[in-house]
This record gives structure tokens, sequence and C-alpha cells, in this order.
């Protein structure tokens, strides 16, 4: 089933989308499954995809929004919570990250990788080939 190219096809999209952007953080929405959540969230990025689209349209070569969208600062993430499966409309510029210089840094030491260990029990099965014959 081939997916609609049409803004109205997702006037929900927008109008949660547009929630977000308002949000000084964001929106979640609950969804009774991950697979619903997961659909939902292509939905948004289809929605978004389509707002980019009819933007280049709309705005002329070298305009801010030519090829952008108002919703572009939106990531979504599906989360499972205690009380349910969520998906989190996150604004980008809310986020809020500890960073430090490197050239204020001080060494100190990497902590080692540690590779999984190997199963238990590995069955090695040798594939037999055999060359094909080729009429000519």
């Amino acid at each position: 089933m081939v997916a609609s190219n049409s803004r109205f096809s997702y006037s929900d999209c927008f109008q949660l989308m547009d929630q977000a952007i308002a949000d000084a953080k964001g929106i979640r929405i609950k969804f009774a499954s991950r697979e619903e959540a997961w659909h939902f969230r292509i939905r948004l990025h289809t929605a978004r995809r389509i707002d980019r689209t009819d933007n280049l349209e709309t705005y002329g070569y070298g305009h801010p929004m030519h090829g952008k969208s108002a919703y572009d600062p939106l990531t979504m993430r599906i989360r499972e919570m205690a009380d349910g499966i969520w998906l989190r409309l996150e604004k980008v510029d809310a986020r809020e990250f500890e960073v430090a210089s490197l050239a204020d840094d001080e060494p100190q030491p990497e902590l080692a990788f540690k590779p999984a260990p190997p199963p238990e029990r590995v069955v090695e099965r040798i594939l037999e080939v055999k060359s094909l014959r080729r009429r000519i």
C-alpha cells in the first residue's frame, strides 16, 4: 500500500506537531503497542517531509524556509515506560547537555572495551559448494 502525499491525510500529525512546537519542551502521546507508536512515528516523519516539499514551492531559493520545515526542530522517540508505550515529540533546543571543553580536560584513563563473551556452544557447519555448469 502506498502512503498518501496529500497534506490533508496527515492533519492529525500536523496538529500534534503544532502542539509540540508550541510547548516549551514538547509533548508525548500514549499508544497501546510499540507497533502503533512506530507506525504513527512514520506518519509524523512523512508529514514533515510533505511540509518540506511544499516549502520548496512556497519559498524561493535563498529563503530560510526553502526546503525546510517548521517541524524540523522535533525528534520523535518511542519510550516504553512503567505506565505504557509513549511516543515523545521533543524539541531539540529544549535538551540539556553537560558539556566540557577538551582544552580544560585533565587526562583520565579510558575504560577498556570488554567484548561480549562468546556463546557457550558454537555449532559450525561446512557448506558444500558446487560449481555451476553453463551451457553455451
